[in-house]
Order: structure tokens, then sequence, then C-alpha cells
């Protein structure tokens, strides 16, 4: 750690979020303690959502330099966050030139803070910076250097998304948003932007602030040289209802607050097409209380509620596991969750079946991730391309594999439409090793009944998410402050 008092130097709050997460935060806080950055111009401000796993005893025990604020309840990561850039603002900790927040699953490289500085000092007029987030499983990989949002489709676009690391990159990128497991933001701009928006919670909201700097004249820039360790969001292991409800309610959110004219219209109609589409799948498969949980996102958009998901969210208990599983062979398994989970299904199909025949589908931007997968065969799903979807249940059909795949905590996500093409969806129950029915496959005429009960569905509800999205509008200063991907 560089130890020159060097009073030039900016001053760096350093705000990490945590929620029952001990061991990340206690490794995160052992690799601050290496950041190349004089120790007398950084403080380190801990806030804590209620945990009850000992983190805030650890911290306190192992790490004294930190300062902890502790909420009396889980405000989420957007609670979180700006339940301490108040305490900061507020200068009860000291006047501060800059706030770096980082997730508490973060790992950073010692040079990270002083990089992201030597970025935003460059120009005034930078708002927020980022850092390179890099693949904690793959660590020569990036997994996005910072985003550009698709207004047109109402999603993001991640910058050099899942490719190699490499010489040759920009020295730091001009983008929409950047993700906020490392995100540091010039303080005198958050007091003209304002804070996140805690009507997300959860998801979305570092997009929704990085939108609302660069609606506010600031640059958003994300920075090669700062390297961040962290999964993306479709790389992390844990899926549930409550995460697919965050996605949609507060996307619909972030481009009803922050489009207007024709990109208002198309942004907010895909995702609702989308997300119905994908509902009625569900439905219509047999599982009614996930759809039914999933379409509370449109419902609490529409009438205004914001915050935690307040819902039941236990799904059926499903024990019924393939008792012969050796009895199929030709296997297609969706790598959906982090590495690590996916090569442990295919390990397990291979010393359950004898010389079974293993099929990968995967899409295009995670193609790099699994390049060396022990898979007899990929199929890639490259929906840049026309009629990419249609194309790939061609090929799937025209394959005929016996059964679908999925890791452990796992969704068929993209892949919704494969249950349709095989027998049967199984998912690998980790903790024994056993393959656990999922849904029947099979009964093709249920696809072309969702997608067009889907479309019937979207028509009609978007009107009312269309209306109700004015509550959420927001004054624009420059359309020509955002980029205009497509």
């Amino acid at each position: 750690m560089t130890n020159t008092n060097n009073n030039t130097l900016p001053f760096v709050a350093v705000l990490v979020n945590n929620w029952n997460r001990k061991t990340d935060l206690l490794n995160l806080f052992s690799a601050l303690r290496k950041i190349e950055y004089d120790r007398n111009r950084y403080k380190i401000v801990l806030v804590d959502n209620a945990s009850t796993d000992g983190s805030v005893e650890a911290v306190r025990e192992q790490f004294p330099e930190v300062i902890v604020l502790q909420n009396k309840e889980n405000l989420g990561s957007t609670g979180g966050f700006d339940s301490g850039l108040r305490y900061i603002l507020q200068g009860t900790a000291g006047e501060f030139d800059y706030i770096w927040l980082l997730d508490n699953d973060a790992l950073v490289e010692p040079s990270a803070l002083r990089e992201l500085v030597n970025v935003a000092e460059l120009d005034p007029n930078i708002g927020l910076v980022g850092s390179k987030i890099m693949n904690p499983d793959m660590p020569d990989n990036i997994v996005e250097i910072g985003v550009h949002m698709s207004w047109r489709y109402g999603t993001v676009l991640p910058n050099l998304r899942n490719i190699p690391n490499r010489e040759g990159l920009k020295d730091y990128y001009d983008v929409t948003a950047v993700a906020g497991c490392s995100a540091m933001a010039r303080v005198s701009a958050i007091k003209k932007v304002g804070l996140m928006d805690e009507r997300c919670f959860v998801y979305w909201d570092d997009m929704e602030w990085g939108i609302s700097f660069r609606r506010h004249g600031y640059r958003v820039v994300a920075v090669t040289k700062s390297a961040v360790y962290h999964r993306s969001f479709s790389e992390r292991r844990v899926w549930s209802p409550a995460n697919g409800y965050y996605e949609v309610r507060n996307r619909l959110l972030v481009f009803s607050k922050h489009t207007r004219g024709v990109s208002r219209i198309l942004s907010l109609f895909n995702i609702v097409r989308t997300a119905t589409k994908k509902n009625c799948s569900l439905w219509i498969s047999g599982r009614t209380k996930m759809a039914k949980l999933q379409m509370l996102s449109f419902l609490d958009f529409i009438r205004n509620k914001w915050g935690k998901y307040s819902y039941d969210t236990s799904l059926p208990n499903n024990n019924n596991y393939i008792k012969n599983f050796s009895d199929y062979k030709r296997f297609i398994v969706i790598p959906s969750g982090d590495i690590s989970s996916f090569e442990n299904t295919i390990k397990q199909i291979r010393e359950q079946v004898k010389n079974p025949y293993i099929c990968l589908l995967v899409t295009i931007n995670r193609l790099n991730l699994f390049s060396d997968a022990d898979a007899d065969e990929t199929i890639v799903l490259d929906f840049t391309k026309k009629n990419a979807y249609l194309k790939t249940l061609i090929t799937l059909l025209r394959k005929k594999f016996d059964i679908a795949v999925v890791p452990p905590h796992g969704t068929l996500g993209t892949f919704n439409y494969l249950a349709y093409t095989v027998k049967k969806t199984c998912v690998l129950d980790e903790d024994k090793n056993l393959f656990r029915l999922d849904q029947p496959g099979g009964k093709l005429w249920k696809l072309p009944l969702s997608i067009i009960v889907g479309e019937v569905f979207s028509c009609l509800i978007f009107p009312i998410i269309f209306l109700s999205s004015f509550r959420y509008k927001t004054k624009i200063v420059d359309e020509t402050l955002l980029d205009n991907r497509n």
C-alpha cells in the first residue's frame, strides 16, 4: 500500500453494502488493505442490512478501521447504499471528493481505486466511473466494461461482454451506466443527480443511476485499468421468482423514467411482450404459481407498489427424482448459473449414464465461457440474427434429444421453449447428485399456443402499462446526452 502523505490526492469514501455474506465481506476488506492509495486519503464505510451471520462482529474485530453503520432491517442494495451515501454526504465522516461503491462479494485489484481516480480527474464533467468487471471463475475473461442501453428493446447491452482480456483496449469507454459492484461517483455530481432510486430495492438501481448522471449532463466512464472481480447476473447460481419479479418491475420503472416518444412505446412494449410470453409458457406448462408470482411485477408497477418483494415465494415440493436416469442417452444441457455447477452437472451425467451424448445449448454472448466444456456438440443461439429462435427450435426438433438438463438453481430462461422439444426436463439436485424431474416435455402444440396467448395478452395489458408509465416519467434534459443504441 502507498504510504505517502499526499494531500493533493482526492479524498475517497469506500462504501460497502452487506447482507449476510460474512466470508465474502472479510475477503473484500482484506483486499482493500492492499490497495495502492494513500491510506490517509480514504476511509471505508460499511452499511450492514441487519445481517444475522455475525458479519458486523467479525468486521469490528478484524478491521477496526472500518466505520460501521447498521440498518435495523434489510433495505436491499439500493436502500443500503443510499443510507451510506446520506451518512457520507452529511459530512459526519469527513469531506470527500468521491464515493466508491462496492458490492460485498467483489474482489478488487490493488490498483483499482487509483485507476478510477486517475480517469475521473481527467475531466470535471466525469460524474461516475466504473471498473472493468472480471469473471472470478475465469480470471482472464471480461464480464463487461460498462453498459449501453437498448432504447428500442428495453434492455442493456454490456460493453465487451464475456470476452478474453487482451491488449489494445481503450483506457476507458464512455458508456450509459456502470455496474454497481464497483462504481465511483463524484460527490459534487451526486448532490445534483441525487441518490439511487430506492423503489428498486435490488436490480437495475445502478443502471438507473448511470442514466440519471447522463441526464444531468455528466459523463459516465468505464475504466479498463481498474479491475474488479465479480460475477455477472447471468453467471450467478441462485434463481427465484423474486429475482424475476424485480427484473421486470424495475426495468419497467427505468424505461418509464428515461424514455419518451417512440423509444418509450417500443421499450415498454418489448418488456411487456417478452415477460408475458414467458409467463404464459409457465402457465401452460403447469407452473401456475410461478406464473402468478411473475405477473405481480406488472400489477405492482400499475398500482405503484415498490420496495421489497413481499409475496410467498414457496413453490410446491418436488421430490420426483428420475429413477432410471441411465435410460436416457441424448442430453441437451443449459449452462445457467455459474461454471462450477455446470461442470458438476456434466460430470454427474457421465458418471450415471454409460456413453451419453451431451449437447451444450448456449447463447452467442456466453459461448466463450464454455469453450472448454466437456460436451460432444454445441448449439449456439445467435439472437443477433433474424429468426434465430425459430432456427434453433427446428434444430432441436431435428436432433431428437431425450432430455434437457439444467444445473442446480438454474432455469431454462432464454430457452424456455426447449421443454417442448424434448421428452422431459430435469434439474440436478446438488446435495444428492440426483436428477429431479422439472417438467414433462413434448406436447409441441403448447408452444404455438403459449406464443399466441402471450402475444394477445401483451397487447391487452400494454395500454395499461403504458398509461401507468407516465406516473414515473422524469424531465429529459437532452436526448443527445445518451447513446443512440437500438
